[in-house]
């Protein structure tokens, strides 16, 4: 058979090209020098999986990674002819690409399997538009078992039967690397990552129960943390390096990469003994467990920046969004890391779980601190979505917080808010996250040392033309920031 493994559509109808990420939130942008592209680690580690273990004839395509729209990525697909198309969409793109695949269906007869974020939250709706199967949580046994012929009333994960148990990831073969080059996505790669790094995962789950969270409480289901073993994620490491000698790092972006002291000591260690230190790590990791013996080991074995989930400075929504972490934690876990000679990263979301107007100023007021202070490097702001399947959507749901008449595809952590509190609207949740934004560039560009570094930087990642772009919309920001302060 033709097995066609499909990423999400790349650009929407509307002219968006999609940053897509199933097991967080995705998000469109107008310009392709906002644009880059997540790895699709799962669809990814299903095609390897497919691979060595059927003789089926499978291709992994990613219409995010090439931006095509739909039509032109209805005639990629159907060039391949497939018997069975697998696709993974988050919520954001539901529309379009359950319209995609209906076509496909139409014209060769391909069976259709939905996976991912969407798929568990609403798996039998899609059942009624045309979807042929739907996996729920974890997929990639799930579509293996299916795929060799396993009677589908029988293979757990398969709508709807129960969810099967969560998998063990040392048995996964390593991810895709075949149909398309992993380096293809450090080009131009996260917009924070300073190198041309691979994304990897030495790790997956989190042992945390953040209520907005897509890959806690869609895939997973339940609190895990289920590391690698360390001595294959260094091979994988060896292996990538000698394929791709331009690689110049790696980027774990999984969950929680730091979540056991004992593995980081070990993977830093392995990572030391087999000459590896001199290429360039960072990874997101969880504030709560930023050891300093750990970032001493992690430095000395080539880390140059760890990611922190920070989101809010606020108490009320940390303990309304389920995230047991204090603020005094985060400074000196922060200084900690820098202290070492770690570069730092946070993410920050406006509009969660017990926001108001008070309370999400209290998270741009430390935004200001922390990077007037020089605690961070970098920083990610979102809207936080209530994503489907997640206990804030349902909660937002219950209440009647999600605004009248909203489309899938509105489901954008990047650009509106979809919900509305009584008190705190859609429209004063988008003003703060802006304001945020304001903020955040205005005093990095004051604290900023080495400006002419950070403009060799741009010139690598975009050219002179994306940096000219680029420069243009960072004067704007700070225009507005100075016009907002000057007429208030």
């Amino acid at each position: 058979m033709n097995i066609v493994i499909a990423n999400s559509i790349g650009k929407d109808k509307n002219g968006f090209y999609i940053i897509h990420s199933p097991s967080r939130w995705s998000e469109g942008v107008r310009s392709e020098f906002h644009w880059f592209a997540y790895y699709p680690w799962e669809l990814a580690y299903l095609s390897s999986l497919l691979k060595k273990n059927t003789r089926e004839n499978v291709r992994l395509l990613d219409g995010c990674l090439m931006r095509l729209d739909r039509h032109a990525y209805y005639d990629c697909i159907i060039r391949e002819k497939p018997d069975f198309l697998i696709m993974e969409s988050a919520t954001r793109m539901i529309e379009e690409n359950v319209s995609l695949a209906l076509d496909v269906k139409r014209k060769l007869g391909t069976k259709l399997v939905f996976a991912g974020q969407h798929a568990s939250a609403f798996p039998e709706r899609l059942l009624e538009q045309g979807i042929d199967y739907v996996c729920v949580g974890e997929y990639e046994y799930t579509v293996l078992e299916l795929i060799q012929g396993k009677q589908k009333e029988a293979i757990p994960g398969l709508y709807p039967q129960p969810r099967r148990e969560l998998l063990d990831v040392k048995r996964l073969p390593w991810p895709e690397d075949r149909d398309v080059s992993r380096l293809a996505y450090a080009t131009p790669g996260e917009p924070s990552s300073e190198f041309s790094e691979i994304q990897m995962y030495a790790s997956r789950g989190c042992p945390g129960a953040c209520n907005f969270c897509v890959a806690r409480h869609v895939y997973y289901e339940q609190p895990n943390w289920r590391p690698r073993e360390v001595a294959d994620v260094v091979k994988e490491i060896e292996y990538l390096k000698n394929k791709y000698p331009a690689m110049e790092g790696v980027f774990f972006d999984e969950e929680v990469h730091n979540a056991n002291k004992r593995f980081m000591l070990e993977l830093t260690a392995a990572i030391i003994a087999a000459g590896l230190d001199r290429l360039r790590f960072e990874a997101m990791c969880d504030v709560r467990f930023l050891d300093e013996e750990v970032l001493v080991a992690m430095k000395r074995a080539g880390y140059y920046k760890i990611r922190v989930g920070i989101e809010t400075a606020s108490d009320k929504v940390l303990q309304a969004i389920n995230k047991n972490i204090d603020i005094d934690i985060i400074r000196r876990s922060l200084k900690t890391a820098k202290k070492v000679g770690l570069k730092t990263y946070g993410t920050f979301t406006f509009g969660a779980l017990g926001s108001d107007k008070a309370e999400d100023e209290k998270t741009v007021d430390f935004i200001r601190e922390l990077v007037s202070a020089r605690l961070l490097d970098n920083l990610q702001l979102s809207i936080c979505t209530p994503q489907p399947g997640t206990p804030f959507y349902h909660t937002a749901q219950a209440k009647g917080w999600l605004r009248p008449g909203i489309s899938f595809e509105q489901f954008d952590g990047g650009t509106q808010a979809i919900i509305s509190y009584p008190a705190y609207d859609s429209r004063s949740i988008e003003k703060m996250k802006n304001k945020a934004l304001l903020v955040r560039d205005h005093y990095f560009l004051k604290v900023k040392s080495d400006f002419w570094g950070w403009v060799r930087s741009i010139l690598r990642r975009y050219g002179i033309f994306g940096a000219f772009i680029k420069g243009l919309y960072r004067l704007k920001l700070e225009f507005k920031y100075q016009w907002i302060r000057w007429h208030r």
